[in-house]
């Protein structure tokens, strides 16, 4: 704490953040004990700030000093978390329009065909009039003019919340948003705003900014084209929307996608730059710091002002700061100052994975780049000045690799083979990007220079995207599907700590040998006294559209795989990273129940992205080319098709059986084709569930003349609630204790019926529906049923 206290106050900061967002502690508790542990934090340093030892009393004050700074955070975070009465978040109702006036706060952006900024609200109003609003929107739109920031609108159309986390593991757009003081998006049905006016101010620091982005932007576009011109924005400024899929997934699966967002690494070449020009025009060195402030400064802003940038900025600052003053700059103080600064404004930002990927990587470098850089040049004993700059860069790749693996793991399921590699490569090349292209916009008043330096950072964008999409086809690149318990994440923290403190301190060796065996302990017992073996349904939140997914003992299966269109894919969004994060490699077998595109779509993604044995269908074949996409895709995969009918049994799921119901054997010439669906059952020990796809009253009929096989204590919901499906006989005969329909929020079709939502009330069934809970999910040990989200 003596050496480091900014460093240990952020961590208790941080810690108070963490409890104050599981446990939501009353403000009044919290303001109590921020002044208790002040006030006793005082007491004890003014009785003990003479004594010439520091005794264990003495310490008692930073212990104080700590547990305030942990209330503190966790006060700050209460004042985030709770939205003011007037905020415009309270209005938002997706059903109806609305008028909002305020201003543009920010610069507008394109993402795919639409157009975003971000707009102060002043006044909301609603139906039953005008009313004082405040708070932060994030308007879209698909056509835009020239908006000017702090530009004043009237605009008319849609608000409604962000979604939050709809499906287990998936990214959180609400939390995501309010970690930036987002409250709400709005969208707007047309660009026609029903009143504007100008900005009074001549040239803010904003528009300037925002001018300034611009016309870099017009600089590039003059020596580059295509991708490289969207690599060197994505580099420069961080502006990466015009990056094709295919090439961010390339860097993503090589490890590398941190090169394509503005970064730490970016403000350090901008501040080498600044000092190279200071130096060629022989600028007094007193001068340096207040040039390298404002020139870092700048560019945060011109960035967006994104955390990793931020936290560069500030640390850079305390550095620069420190060599003006002549005093020696801690790296753990200069992170712990980056991050009060940042939590301060926006203490969601925590629970952000780009923050904390870019705290964990800096940290990680301070922690093990030395004691990696010793003994990697104990491995590899080479003078040459070349060989120690490789082994030095090595070691930074390792260490930041090293300390960000557990929360890359978590999110992404994919563990990036070649990432260190990689680094080696594309950091030192997107040093000489950065830097050409920086020199050639600053020299755009001497056009051939400029075009001559413009050429270079062009060719090494070119060559950077050529390297990774290479490195991306290399056997093994990459290892999808990688599911860590938290224990073993544990355990391979405490090894890291151990490799770094072995050697440091004899003391720490046997606490940190016996907390990992401690841990290895604790995961290896959880693995022998957890329960016998269960089944888990999940019920995806996949949009208009059906995709269930059960998790036996022995194998899994797929019913249906979501809707397709130009926009959504879920197979893509949904599915697939689903898996991936939970290290399911491969699908025992998916079960189409009908080709109609909500059940179908997702299929073609699916057997891209994840390897699957089987693929069982209506046998109803059409000449939709959808349909014939599928069958040629699963032949070149070698994936069987196969005709599910009525009787037909799926034997890998033992002990839980599985098998159609419908439709009949000797049945053909649908008049619908939702009635040709595949009605699946599955019985898990003591409870049932029943999977009846689109069928309708039909094919509900005909199931009628088995009755006594229908009872089960989970119910799909037929043809998603519609009127056609979910006849009262059919319902009493199946007698559910649950319904679930898989529902598109503000679908066109209006399901779920409110006829059909009474059928279900009359009968006391609980309803269930993925538009507005999310993704459902249900759990057995073949004796208790229960709904765990």
């Amino acid at each position: 704490m003596a050496s480091r206290p900014v460093f240990f106050i952020a961590l208790a900061f941080c810690l108070g953040i963490c409890l104050e967002h599981m446990f939501q502690l009353p403000a009044r508790f919290l303001v109590i004990g921020l002044s208790l542990f002040m006030t006793a934090a005082l007491v004890l340093f003014w009785r003990w700030k003479n004594a010439a030892v520091i005794t264990p009393r003495a310490r008692a004050v930073d212990v104080m000093l700590l547990a305030a700074c942990l209330a503190a955070g966790a006060l700050r975070t209460d004042f985030a978390q709770t939205a003011p009465a007037n905020d415009v978040s309270a209005f938002a109702e997706a059903s109806r329009e609305i008028l909002l006036f305020g201003k543009v706060n920010g610069s507008p952006e394109r993402r795919g065909s639409r157009y975003r900024f971000p707009f102060q609200t002043q006044r909301v109003k609603t139906d039953t009039g005008w009313a004082a609003a405040r708070g932060i929107v994030l308007v879209s739109t698909d056509s835009l003019d020239d908006v000017e920031i702090g530009e004043t609108l009237l605009l008319h159309g849609f608000l409604r919340l962000a979604d939050a986390s709809r499906n287990p593991g998936a990214f959180d757009y609400r939390a995501y948003l309010q970690a930036q003081d987002i409250s709400a998006l709005f969208r707007c049905k047309e660009w026609a705003p029903l009143w504007r006016e100008k900005p009074n101010e001549w040239l803010p620091w904003r528009q300037a900014i925002a001018r300034s982005k611009a016309w870099i932007e017009t600089q590039l576009a003059g020596f580059s084209r295509g991708q490289n011109l969207a690599l060197l924005g994505g580099l420069l400024i961080g502006e990466r929307d015009e990056i094709s899929k295919d090439i961010i997934d390339a860097f993503s699966r090589t490890g590398l996608v941190h090169i394509l967002a503005v970064s730490g690494s970016n403000v350090g070449f901008i501040a080498m730059i600044i000092v190279a020009v200071l130096f060629f025009w022989q600028v007094p060195r007193r001068w340096h710091a207040s040039f390298l402030l404002v020139g870092i400064s700048f560019y945060m802003f011109l960035t967006g002002a994104q955390p990793p940038v931020v936290r560069a900025t500030i640390m850079a600052a305390v550095i620069i700061i420190s060599e003006y003053l002549e005093r020696d700059a801690d790296i753990y103080n200069s992170l712990g100052v980056s991050a009060l600064l940042i939590l301060l404004w926006q203490p969601l930002q925590l629970f952000q994975l780009g923050f904390q990927l870019s705290f964990v990587a800096v940290l990680g470098i301070a922690y093990l780049y030395r004691p990696l850089a010793l003994l990697f040049r104990r491995m590899i004993p080479l003078r040459w000045q070349l060989a120690r700059l490789t082994i030095s860069l090595l070691a930074v790749s390792f260490a930041a690799q090293l300390a960000t693996l557990p929360f890359s793991l978590n999110a992404f399921g994919r563990l990036p083979v070649t990432a260190i590699l990689g680094n080696l490569l594309v950091i030192p090349a997107a040093f000489i990007i950065v830097t050409t292209a920086t020199a050639a916009c600053a020299l755009s008043f001497i056009a051939p220079l400029s075009q001559a330096i413009g050429f270079v950072a062009d060719f090494m964008a070119g060559a950077m995207i050529a390297f990774t999409k290479w490195l991306a086809d290399v056997p093994l690149a990459y290892v999808d599907g990688i599911h860590v318990s938290p224990w073993l994440l544990l355990f391979y923290i405490i090894l890291i700590f151990t490799f770094v403190e072995w050697r440091r301190s004899r003391l720490a060796r046997p606490w940190l040998v016996c907390s990992g065996l401690l841990v290895l302990n604790i995961f290896v017992w959880q693995q022998a006294w957890s329960a016998g073996p269960k089944l888990r349904l999940t019920f995806f939140d996949v949009g208009q559209g059906d995709a269930a997914f059960l998790e036996f003992p022995q194998g899994n299966l797929l019913i249906d795989t979501g809707p397709y269109d130009e926009e959504y894919d879920a197979a893509s969004w949904v599915l697939v990273p689903f898996f991936r994060r939970s290290g399911i490699r491969e699908l025992d077998a998916v079960v189409i129940t009908h080709p109609h595109a909500d059940h179908l779509g997702g299929l073609p993604a699916l057997l891209r992205g994840i390897k699957v044995k089987k693929v069982f269908v209506c046998g109803v074949e059409t000449d939709a080319p959808l349909e014939q996409q599928c069958e040629k895709l699963a032949d070149s995969l070698r994936v069987p098709l196969s005709a599910l009918r009525a009787g037909d049994r799926l034997a890998d799921f033992a002990p839980a059986q599985v098998w159609a119901l419908h439709p009949r054997r000797d049945e053909a010439g649908f008049h619908r084709l939702n009635d040709a669906s595949v009605v699946v059952k599955v019985v898990f020990g003591q409870h049932a569930f029943l999977f009846p796809g689109d069928a309708e009253f039909e094919s509900e009929s005909h199931l009628l003349q088995t009755a006594r096989i229908l009872d089960s204590d989970i119910l799909k919901v037929g043809h998603h609630g519609s009127i056609t499906s979910s006849l009262p006989q059919f319902l009493n005969a199946v007698s559910p204790s649950w319904a679930v329909a898989s529902v598109g929020r503000w679908n066109r079709f209006g399901h779920p019926d409110p006829e059909v939502i009474a059928r279900y009330d009359s009968l006391e069934i609980p309803f269930l529906r993925t538009d507005q809970n999310g993704a459902v999910i249900f759990e057995t040990d073949g004796k208790t049923l229960k709904r765990i989200r």
